[in-house]
């Protein structure tokens, strides 16, 4: 009966009348958007380093793979690397 979609809409439900509140939502909001405003440059400029070091890990790594792969092409161009040997001669009995 009472389902998380129960509980999301009484929880959706319950913040839009928190802000809207007539007498006590614009001083809510200007709270929140003040909190927002203050809170949300650190997280933006830690995402943005978390990107920057992930991307430097990217492009490291496809540095790496880009030399294995040319070394794979290399040693597949050059063929088998072990000397020739001499086939034996089929025995007629």
């Amino acid at each position: 009966m009472f389902g998380p979609r129960m509980l999301i809409g009484a929880v959706i439900g319950g913040a839009v009348v928190y802000f809207l509140d007539p007498q006590q939502g614009p001083e809510r909001r200007a709270r929140l958007r003040s909190w927002w405003e203050q809170n949300r440059e650190p997280v933006m400029s830690q995402a943005a380093s978390a990107a920057a070091v992930a991307q430097s890990k990217v492009s490291a790594t496809s540095a790496r793979v880009g030399d294995k792969v040319s070394e794979v092409q290399s040693r597949v161009k050059k063929g088998p690397s072990r000397p020739e040997v001499e086939e034996p001669s089929p025995v007629h009995p």
